[in-house]
């Protein structure tokens, strides 16, 4: 039921996989995959910042895969994601529920404002 959505962001460089035609959509997602999505979906959207923070400013940003630092840079420029205790993004942990509905109605108050 939701291919042709998948089909869509993919032709539009919202969505990438895993490469090689995978997608995994029966896998958790993120906090990083999550970011680099709606990253993905504001620069399809036109609606990026004018100038993105210079720096990561998270506790772990030594963590987040090279692949994702523009994405966490944006979330933390926009507060899309404002990290989890202690000040850190949390890149690998999977994004409960909770964090997608609340970033979601972040990135959509953003996109509107």
């Amino acid at each position: 039921y939701y291919g042709r959505y998948v089909d869509w962001a993919a032709e539009n460089g919202i969505l990438r996989g895993y490469g090689q035609g995978k997608f995994g959509p029966h896998d958790p997602i993120t906090r990083e995959q999550m970011a680099s999505i709606l990253y993905r979906f504001a620069q399809f959207l036109g609606v990026q910042p004018e100038k993105l923070d210079e720096s990561l400013g998270y506790a772990d940003s030594g963590s987040i895969s090279a692949w994702a630092h523009d994405a966490a840079l944006f979330c933390q420029t926009t507060g899309l994601i404002r990290g989890v205790g202690n000040n850190s993004f949390a890149p690998k942990n999977t994004a409960t529920r909770a964090e997608v509905a609340t970033i979601i109605e972040r990135f959509i108050a953003y996109v509107i404002a």
